[in-house]
């Protein structure tokens, strides 16, 4: 029964420690390197002093898509992080910065810090500056940390999965008022929380247990995931492809599903009869007049010869 119990401690106090790695603050701590996360020309410009340029695009392929975990931990590496510092991530654009930090924290970087405070406004107060530095061609560190790969759930998981589930998205998307992808809704059984929302609450209502949650795509849903670990201590799992992907397989199941509507081409309601378009209503009452007035014409014409 003790060796039970002193199980049952030491797995809390792990928790607890993972939770404490991945937070957000609201002033530079000592010790931290400096991960910006804006657009490469503003962090070149101007950071804190010593920042590593990371912007988000440099992680994101076509439609989003992340990189695969090689090309990921090579990507890390050029900026010099081997996993094992602390990082403070910051930038301007609240859903870059949580995307940036949520990957990294993903990938197995020890010890995440997500500054609320916009680094424009700490350069503005007269915070430590200097040019950013930008990654390198060529790795500067190997990132050796294992990756935190349990953080997140693919799609077939996903389908045989019945816990909680959150939608991040906006409530019209949820609904299918809006749609931005192959089809609009929401997966099965999910609840919406959007994102948006639940920045800007005091005291949200959260789940209790371990959710599932995703939403739009990766870049989204990496985000909404540091949001909810980050922000306000939920032991949240990712589906990271999000509902984008969801939507394009049209045999998996989706409730208040819905359809964007498609707008006819330009060239299509222009074409011509002659084209093999229907003749438009105003043409046809023209050629009735026409066709009419010529009888007309013809009728007199005859009375006249007779």
């Amino acid at each position: 029964m003790k060796r039970f119990s002193f199980l049952a401690l030491m797995c809390v106090a792990l928790t607890a420690g993972a939770a404490e790695d991945f937070s957000y603050v609201r002033a530079v701590g000592p010790g931290a390197v400096a991960v910006d996360a804006r657009p490469l020309a503003a962090c070149r410009e101007k950071s804190l002093a010593g920042a590593r340029c990371l912007p988000a695009a440099d992680f994101l392929g076509p439609h989003n898509r992340l990189p695969d975990a090689r090309d990921l931990l090579w990507l890390l590496g050029t900026a010099g992080l081997s996993g094992e510092e602390t990082v403070l991530v910051v930038g301007l654009d609240a859903v870059a910065r949580d995307f940036v930090a949520g990957l990294l924290h993903v990938a197995g970087q020890r010890s995440v810090r997500v500054l609320t405070e916009p680094v424009g406004r700490l350069l503005e107060q007269g915070a430590a500056a200097g040019p950013g530095r930008e990654r390198g061609m060529i790795r500067e560190a190997v990132f050796a940390a294992p990756m935190r790969d349990g953080l997140l759930v693919l799609r077939d998981e996903l389908r045989a999965s019945k816990g909680t589930l959150l939608d991040g998205r906006t409530q019209e998307e949820y609904w299918g008022e809006t749609v931005r992808a192959a089809r609009g809704g929401h997966l099965q059984g999910a609840v919406s929380l959007p994102a948006l929302q639940l920045r800007g609450a005091q005291n949200p209502v959260l789940p209790d247990g371990s959710p599932v949650v995703y939403a739009h795509d990766a870049y989204e849903g990496l985000a909404y995931l540091t949001l909810l670990v980050a922000g306000h201590k939920v032991p949240a799992r990712l589906y990271a492809e999000g509902w984008a992907e969801w939507a394009a397989d049209g045999s998996l199941p989706a409730d208040a599903a819905s359809h964007p509507e498609r707008a006819q081409p330009a060239a299509e309601k222009s074409r011509s009869p002659q084209d093999g378009g229907a003749p438009s209503p105003v043409l046809l009452a023209l050629a009735l007049a026409l066709v009419l007035t010529a009888f007309i014409a013809s009728w007199f014409a005859r009375r006249r010869a007779a």
